[in-house]
């Protein structure tokens, strides 16, 4: 016989117990996620038909500039934004589209 119904159970259980464990680091991600998600968003709605630095960007969503500089440098690493000309010390951002996924080859080809 097959002990499967009852080492799922104990899967269960444990699970239930790592999950209560660690509740509050769990919601401590789940709030930074959110947080990043707006932050995300606020930057790409500022760059919604306008070319922006970094110090303009920080400024218009009031977050501060190093943190700006970092989602700025990781929505341009996906192509998600583009750098334009530069202004003075800054480089110009403004938004790209979004990269096209992979195809993948067809083995039959």
């Amino acid at each position: 016989m097959s002990d499967a119904p009852i080492e799922m159970a104990a899967d269960k259980t444990a699970l239930k117990e790592l999950k209560a464990a660690r509740k509050e680091q769990i919601a401590a991600a789940t709030a930074r996620m959110k947080e990043q998600r707006r932050a995300v968003k606020a930057i790409k709605a500022q760059l919604d038909g306008a070319e922006l630095t970094v110090p303009e960007i920080a400024a218009a969503t009031g977050l501060p500039g190093s943190e700006v500089l970092y989602y700025v440098a990781t929505l341009k690493k996906y192509g998600e934004i583009l750098e334009g000309p530069k202004d003075g010390g800054y480089y110009r951002y403004r938004l790209g589209q979004a990269p096209a996924p992979i195809a993948e080859a067809d083995p039959a080809e």
